[in-house]
């Protein structure tokens, strides 16, 4: 473990390595180890909310898929997740494929949902040569260290996430994309089981809102944690924010409102914005890592890169 790490060297991620009897085998002989491992390691996950693992025999997105296979056997899709990204393997997915000059937001994946992945695995199949990290901040921290006042209005007014989907045919943000068919009555019906409103619009395009709380309880610990997406969905998160009204606003691929209607204000983003700031926390990908991340006790992200960058994730 480098010593000039800081986030590894803290413990968040807590960073476990292989011994090199093990890095010296393949896939298999891993899949097995983890396998074997991961109920012992369990109370550590849950402790810190991300382990990575480091100079296991991972190369290829084959030996990933195996891998978390063994950790869970069930994987979770992505239907009706905001995000584009390809899939690789049923169930292995790339990361977002978002330009890489952008930065993606600290996040809890699919917190705007009423059923989300509760543990997100991501594999380094090629690590990025500059930038490119995956931030990762502890979700139980945001929530103490978010303004009083801002957790009590979001609390009681609760939050709205609303999307504009494009024709099924779009090459972006397509809802055929969005919902992994093209069979309307196959996404209303997913709408109905999922909770989300939705409205068909003139020219094939899709409206869907979904009204969540801003925080939630930790079905195994207990705790109290910061889990909305409200940030990244607003208006103010977009180029053009200083220029957006409310009749831009409505007609923007995303936007977050109260779960009244209400508008959010920009300095409450601003806010928010901060504490995350302060509260993130990075570290180096080196080929073949695999960062086992508890979706609800860490938010994830991912900044800025050159060069090439592949990054896998699967959910369970």
């Amino acid at each position: 473990m480098s010593e000039t790490d800081e986030s590894i060297g803290s413990g968040f991620p807590h960073c476990i390595h292989a011994d090199s009897a093990l890095a010296g085998r393949g896939a298999a002989e891993a899949g097995a180890w983890f396998e074997q491992a991961m109920p012992s390691l369990e109370p550590a996950l849950l402790r810190v909310g991300a382990l990575l693992f480091r100079g296991f025999p991972l190369r290829e997105a084959e030996d990933f898929r195996r891998v978390v296979s063994a950790m869970a056997p069930q994987l979770h899709g992505y239907a009706g997740g905001t995000s584009p990204r390809s899939q690789v393997a049923e169930g292995i997915y790339t990361s977002t494929e978002y330009p890489k000059q952008l930065e993606i937001p600290l996040h809890n994946e699919m917190s705007y949902s009423v059923r989300w992945p509760q543990r997100l695995y991501f594999f380094c199949a090629t690590a990025p040569q500059t930038g490119g990290e995956t931030p990762l901040a502890d979700s139980r921290r945001i929530l103490q260290s978010m303004p009083a006042p801002i957790v009590e209005e979001f609390e009681r007014r609760q939050l709205m996430y609303v999307r504009n989907l494009a024709p099924a045919q779009s090459r972006y943000n397509a809802w055929s994309k969005a919902f992994e068919t093209q069979d309307r009555e196959q996404v209303e019906a997913y709408c109905r089981d999922m909770d989300i409103g939705c409205e068909w619009q003139p020219g094939g395009g899709l409206r869907i809102h979904e009204r969540r709380p801003p925080t939630r309880l930790h079905p195994l610990t207990g705790e109290r944690v910061w889990f909305n997406q409200v940030h990244l969905f607003h208006a103010s998160n977009t180029p053009m924010a200083s220029a957006v009204d409310a009749r831009i606003e409505a007609g923007l691929p995303m936007a977050a409102y109260y779960g009244d209607g209400g508008r959010i204000d920009n300095a409450t983003l601003a806010s928010v914005r901060e504490v995350l700031r302060v509260q993130r926390r990075t570290f180096r990908w080196q080929q073949g890592d695999l960062l086992a991340v508890d979706n609800v006790l860490a938010a994830h992200g991912r900044l800025p890169f050159d060069g090439p960058r592949r990054i896998l994730v699967a959910m369970s």
